[in-house]
C-alpha cells in the first residue's frame, strides 16, 4: 500500500464483541480492545493489514456496556469509559468521576522505525518513567525520554505499558499540551489507578494474567552496570569510585518508579575500596533486596531488617510493589517529591536518604508528616528540605509508623506516635502473620501483639512523657532502673530520649494488649 494511503483517516466500519474482546472493522487497518479487569485493557492497532495473532486472554471475564454513538464507540465498566472515535480511531479515557484521564489527540502515523502519536498533556500533570538519563528529577515534562522503559505513569491517574519487541521507544514532552509517543507498534496497556499504588497492582495483575506471554517482567533483569564484575586488571576505583554511587543510587530509584524491582547488587566489587567509600557502598548495597556481599558484610541495620524484608515479599510478589518506594509512589500529591530521586522510602515506614559523596553531609527533603531520625531520635517536621551530617546511613521513622528491628534478645518494635499504627510479622516457620498495633485511646496509649510464635518483644514508644502506669487489667508491669534490667512485664522510661521500653514475652496464639497510662 502506498504512503499516502497509511496517512489517510481510517474509518471505523463495524464492532464486534468476543468475550472481553471487542474487534473493531477499519477500511484500512485492523484495531481491537481487549479488557483485562474494569479498570485495565490492551489496545492493538496496525495502520494496515490485519492485527498479529496475540496467544493471551484475560483470565476473567470483565462486564462492558457498549454505547454505539453517533461519532464515536463507548465502551462502559463499572470503573472507567473508555471512547473509539470513529474517524481516526483516537482513544480517550474519564473515570467514574466523569473527568477526562487520558486522551490523544492525533492518529497514529507511520514513522522511522515505527508508528508516532500524540496525547493531551493537561497542565499540572507530572510524568514518571525511565531512560538512559537519570536526574533527581523523576518528571519528564519538558523534556524527552530516549530508550525508554515500556512503562509511563501520569499523576492524571493512570499508565501505560508499550509491549516491546526489542525495538526502541521514545517519548517527547517539550511541547506545552501534548507528549508524543514513538513505538514500534501501537500495542498497550492501559491502566487507571488513580494512585500509583493501585496502578502498579493493576499492572502486576495484567502481568500475572498474561502468564508472560506479552510482557517482560523488568525486574527479573538485572540493571545497568551494577551487574559487571571488577576484574583482577581492571583499574577498579575509577569505575567504583564516589562517581559511581549516585549513578547507581538513582538507577534503583528511577527503575522502582519505571515498575521494576529494585535489582542486584554486589558488594565484593567495593572490597579494595577505600574505607569510607566502601562503608557508604555497603549502606546502600546492604538495602537492595537482592545483594551479594561474600566478603564484605551487610550493615548491621540491614541485620535487623531481616523480618522486615520478610514481610514486605508478598506485596512485591501480589501486588508488584518495589520495596525501594520512590517519593512519589509514596506521596503522589506531593509535587516536590518529584525532585529528590537520591532518596527513597523503604516500605511504608522509613525515609532513607543515603550519603554518596566523601564529605558525610547532603540534604534531603521530608514530605508531609512528622519525621524521626533513628540514630539522634530527633523529630522534624515535613514538607522542607533540611541538611545531614552523619558516619551513618540517614533513616527517618515516619510518625503513626510501626518500625520492626531484629535483635539477638527481643524483637524491637519502635512505635512513632501519635497517629495509630500497625504491622503484620510473616512468620515463616508457621506460613501465618503476626500482627502489632498502637493508637491512642483517651487517655492511654494502646499497645497490642497478635503473635503467631512465642517471641519476646520490646515496645519502644518515642516522644511520650514518664507514664503512670503500664499493664493490663489486672496485670500490672513493674518499672526498672536500666534498659539491662528488663525482662517479661517490666517497663524502663528513658528521660533523656523521651522513649518508654516495654518488655514482654507472649505465647503462641496469644493477643497480648498493654495500655499506657
Amino acid at each position: 500500500m502506498p504512503p499516502q494511503a497509511l496517512a489517510a483517516v481510517a474509518t471505523l466500519l463495524s464492532f464486534a464483541a468476543q468475550g472481553n474482546r471487542i474487534e473493531f472493522k477499519l477500511d484500512h487497518g485492523s484495531a481491537e480492545l481487549t479488557w483485562v479487569s474494569d479498570s485495565t485493557f490492551r489496545f492493538r492497532r496496525s495502520l494496515d493489514g490485519a492485527l498479529p495473532t496475540a496467544e493471551w486472554n484475560p483470565p476473567n471475564a470483565v462486564a462492558v456496556k457498549i454505547d454505539d454513538l453517533p461519532g464515536a464507540v463507548r465502551l462502559r465498566s463499572k470503573r472507567i469509559e473508555v471512547s473509539i472515535q470513529k474517524r481516526g480511531l483516537l482513544v480517550s479515557v474519564n473515570g467514574p468521576d466523569g473527568q477526562p484521564v487520558m486522551t490523544d489527540v492525533s492518529e497514529p502515523r507511520a514513522a522511522q522505525d515505527g508508528v508516532e502519536w500524540e496525547r493531551a498533556m493537561p497542565a499540572g500533570v507530572r510524568y514518571y518513567g525511565s531512560d538512559a538519563r537519570k536526574g533527581m528529577d523523576y518528571d519528564r515534562r519538558g523534556g524527552t525520554a530516549d530508550h525508554a522503559e515500556p512503562f509511563l505513569l501520569s499523576t492524571a491517574g493512570y499508565g501505560e505499558y508499550h509491549v516491546p519487541d526489542g525495538s526502541d521507544l521514545s517519548f517527547d514532552f517539550t511541547a506545552a499540551d501534548r507528549y508524543r509517543i514513538h513505538a514500534p507498534r501501537v500495542d498497550y496497556f492501559f491502566y487507571y489507578g488513580p494512585t500509583p499504588k493501585r496502578i502498579f497492582e493493576e499492572r502486576h495483575g495484567a502481568l500475572e494474567g498474561s502468564g508472560g506471554a506479552v510482557l517482560i517482567d523488568m525486574g527479573s533483569v538485572r540493571r545497568g552496570f551494577v551487574d559487571t564484575p571488577v576484574g583482577a586488571a581492571f583499574d577498579a576505583e575509577s569505575r567504583w569510585g564516589w562517581q559511581s554511587l549516585p549513578e547507581i543510587l538513582l538507577d534503583f530509584t528511577h527503575g522502582a518508579m519505571a515498575n521494576a524491582s529494585v535489582g542486584y547488587f554486589d558488594l565484593d566489587d567495593w572490597a579494595k575500596m577505600s574505607p569510607d567509600l566502601l562503608q557508604r557502598a555497603r549502606q546502600i548495597g546492604s538495602l537492595v533486596p537482592d545483594v551479594k556481599h561474600g566478603a564484605v558484610e551487610l550493615s548491621d541495620f540491614r541485620k535487623q531488617l531481616e523480618t522486615f524484608f520478610a514481610s514486605y515479599g508478598p506485596e512485591t510478589r501480589d501486588k508488584g510493589y518495589p520495596l525501594w518506594h520512590p517519593l512519589p509512589f509514596e506521596f503522589p500529591d506531593d509535587p516536590e517529591c518529584a525532585h529528590h530521586a537520591d532518596e527513597f522510602m523503604l516500605g511504608d515506614e522509613m525515609l532513607i536518604a543515603p550519603i554518596y559523596d566523601a564529605t558525610g553531609k547532603r540534604s534531603l527533603y521530608l514530605p508531609q508528616g512528622t519525621w524521626t531520625n533513628l540514630e539522634t531520635n530527633g523529630v522534624e517536621q515535613g514538607r522542607r528540605t533540611i541538611a545531614a551530617e552523619s558516619k551513618g546511613l540517614p533513616v527517618f521513622a515516619r510518625n503513626g509508623a510501626i518500625v520492626p528491628l531484629d535483635s539477638k534478645g527481643a524483637m524491637a518494635l519502635h512505635y512513632f506516635p501519635s497517629l495509630g499504627a500497625e504491622f503484620f510479622l510473616l512468620e515463616s516457620a508457621v506460613a501465618d502473620w503476626s500482627q502489632v498495633h498502637a493508637a491512642p485511646a483517651g487517655d492511654i496509649l494502646r499497645l497490642e501483639i497478635e503473635s503467631k510464635v512465642e517471641r519476646d518483644y520490646q515496645w519502644v514508644v518515642h516522644h511520650v512523657e514518664r507514664p503512670a502506669e503500664v499493664g493490663f487489667e489486672e496485670r500490672k508491669y513493674g518499672e526498672v532502673d536500666a534498659p539491662a534490667a528488663l525482662s517479661d512485664g517490666t517497663w524502663f522510661y528513658d528521660a533523656a530520649q523521651k522513649n518508654l521500653h516495654v518488655r514482654v514475652r507472649v505465647a503462641a496464639g496469644e493477643d497480648c494488649v498493654i495500655h499506657v497510662r
